[in-house]
């Protein structure tokens, strides 16, 4: 089933996905500088419950360098996330609840933002992120998303996964992800779904909400 695959891609975390970049993105500089901990917390900057409300949270939970490298299945990583300067970091999922009424545009949305000790660190993790994304479904294609809206933020890269139907009756689905940074905060927002839906006009509507959170300076 199509709402399966994605139950996995999201209990996976933002490690199934994508890049449709053919080179990382060019390093920003360090523009635009973001309060941390504790001025701060991540868990008030990923999307709120109120933002979607046609969705059902699924999970909220803490982020760390031990927390990412287990997505990855890659203990090493956990060296190389606290050489960059990973603090903590905070994720929710929203699915689709499904119950009779119109379908959302997408059967999961995951939103996760972590906070880095400087730009320069939170720079280099977007640079390695998106190389980490930058892996095809099998069988699919991925493509860029050009002309994410950039909301003030420092940088914003955007991609696409399309994945032909497993099945008889069941439609094309298409994850689509964006790795946002504004100064020492990152973002990563995912969206799956089926392909008719998860376009990159409902998707630009999720990345504004989300780089609205990233400027925002109180809970």
């Amino acid at each position: 089933m199509h709402r399966s695959r994605l139950a996995i891609l999201g209990a996976a975390g933002l490690t199934v996905l994508l890049s449709g970049c053919d080179s990382p993105p060019t390093p920003y500089p360090p523009t635009t500088p973001v309060p941390t901990a504790p001025t701060l917390a991540p868990q008030t900057m990923v999307l709120r419950p109120d933002q979607m409300k046609a969705y059902l949270r699924t999970q909220d939970s803490t982020v760390d360098a031990g927390t990412l490298a287990d997505q990855e299945g890659d203990q090493t990583l956990v060296a190389r996330l606290k050489s960059q300067g990973l603090q903590l970091g905070a994720r929710v999922s929203f699915s689709d609840p499904n119950q009779g009424g119109a379908a959302t545009p997408f059967a999961t949305v995951i939103s996760q933002v972590i906070f880095f000790h400087d730009a320069t660190g939170a720079t280099a993790f977007v640079s390695d992120e998106t190389k980490r994304r930058a892996v095809p479904p099998t069988g699919g294609t991925l493509s860029p998303i050009p002309n994410l809206p950039l909301g003030g933020a420092d940088s914003i890269v955007g991609m696409a996964a399309s994945t032909p139907a497993q099945s008889t009756g069941e439609p094309p689905s298409r994850a689509v992800f964006a790795i946002i940074r504004r100064g020492s905060v990152v973002a990563e927002l995912l969206g799956g779904g089926p392909a008719s839906t998860a376009t990159d006009a409902n998707f630009t509507a999720l990345v504004q909400l989300q780089e609205q959170q990233l400027s925002a300076k109180t809970s």
